[in-house]
């Protein structure tokens, strides 16, 4: 429940939850695209118990490649506008446009792109800069990657590629086992880039030395990198072990059981896992639409999804698979992810955590972005009693809820 009274908008919400807990009924005042005032509340918003309202951050999506049909890295000027406004309808406030392992002048066009939009933002879910998914990655654990432009790691070429666009490139996945990679670890962490462990082969041993140099993140864990085994740990037994890394992980119930991803959040605790979409241009798209990952024909699907018990997942979501089965991207959006986590018992909380406030503390913008608090930025969303979007606003101003039409 909202209203906007001249450049004041005032929402009461039944409950407000971000990181930090949960509170009770409260008015918010939103001005100037802040957080004015909280105002408790004596008594509820709603009478009905089904019809009352949650207040949540604004979700953050730092690994999200397209969405509503469209792909970062395509060469058109409106490309970021649709897929700001697509991820804002359903509930991301703020992402990183994310590349894939492409050439180097079309990785470089699109962080171009990012950063020419910093003097004149699209409407739409905030820009926060750019995550590079490869090249540098191991191309036997490409997934849907293209393999041929696989790139060996090398640091005079990044800082080519990065420096002209400022701080722009916020995150870089990387295969820390390749020749070179520790080197561009370094430089990389002496540029405040996030160094993310992703595609990769990597031994605990050499993910721990990755740590030492720097990195502290990992991509979409569980997926494209060496599993867990009781004599050798790989990736994963370092991602989850290693308190220094923070974790990705794609909750849609079929890049990641329910039970891996319930995991990995009981290893790492409330501030250790970030809720990615890994979406692709498939995101808000119906079964059947296929469309191109860089050369790769790539097909959204219907796929079912279990839960913990057994059971079939209400919240089952579609994916996008290429001809032969791989996984490629996902059909999500976190604010799917916030609602699986939550139906497979995850706290709300918790998953508010993993959904804003995670994010938020890795870019260095805790002080703004992920709570609900005087002074943070307006970006909210309004979410039923079962976790869906329902109501979402962007520097305080409310993001009209309009349909693509199926196709």
């Amino acid at each position: 429940m909202g209203e906007k009274n001249s450049d004041y908008t005032v929402i009461e919400a039944d409950r407000i939850v971000d990181a930090r807990g949960e509170r009770g009924p409260h008015r918010i005042t939103l001005n100037k695209g802040k957080i004015l005032e909280l105002e408790p509340l004596t008594t509820t918003v709603r009478a009905d118990p089904n019809e009352r309202r949650t207040l949540v951050p604004g979700f953050i999506d730092i690994h999200v490649h397209g969405g509503s049909g469209r792909y970062v890295m395509e060469d058109e000027p409106d490309v970021l506008s649709v897929i700001a406004h697509h991820l804002a309808q359903r509930g991301v406030t703020s992402f990183l446009p994310t590349t894939i392992t492409a050439p180097w002048d079309n990785i470089e066009s699109t962080i171009g792109r990012v950063f020419s939009l910093r003097s004149s933002p699209p409407l739409g879910a905030h820009i926060l800069g750019v995550h590079l998914e490869g090249p540098c990655i191991n191309v036997m654990m490409k997934g849907a990657q293209p393999p041929q432009f696989v790139a060996p790691p090398d640091t005079d070429e990044m800082k080519r590629r990065i420096e002209p666009y400022g701080d722009t490139v916020r995150v870089v996945t990387l295969a820390p086992e390749v020749d070179g990679a520790m080197s561009l670890i370094r430089y990389l962490n002496s540029k405040n880039v996030i160094v993310s462990l992703g595609h990769t082969d990597a031994t605990y041993d050499q993910v721990s030395a990755a740590i030492d140099h720097g990195a502290r993140h990992c991509t979409h864990c569980y997926n494209q990198m060496r599993p867990l085994h009781h004599r050798e740990p790989g990736t994963v037994g370092a991602a989850l072990n290693r308190s220094e890394l923070r974790a990705e992980v794609i909750w849609d119930n079929i890049h990641v059981h329910p039970a891996a991803a319930q995991i990995l959040m009981r290893a790492k605790g409330r501030h250790g896992v970030i809720l990615i979409s890994d979406g692709t241009p498939g995101s808000g798209m119906p079964v059947g639409y296929e469309f191109n990952f860089g050369d790769l024909p790539i097909r959204v699907q219907q796929q079912g999804g279990k839960l913990p018990n057994g059971s079939m997942a209400k919240s089952t979501r579609i994916g996008c698979f290429l001809p032969d089965g791989t996984l490629a991207g996902s059909a999500i959006t976190v604010a799917d992810a916030f609602v699986n986590a939550i139906e497979c018992g995850a706290s709300w909380q918790d998953a508010t955590a993993a959904s804003s406030y995670n994010a938020a503390c890795a870019l260095g913008l805790e002080g703004s972005k992920g709570l609900i608090e005087v002074g943070y930025d307006a970006d909210l969303v309004q979410l039923n009693e079962n976790g869906q979007v329902e109501s979402v606003w962007v520097d305080g101003c409310q993001i009209q809820n309009e349909q693509r039409p199926v196709i």
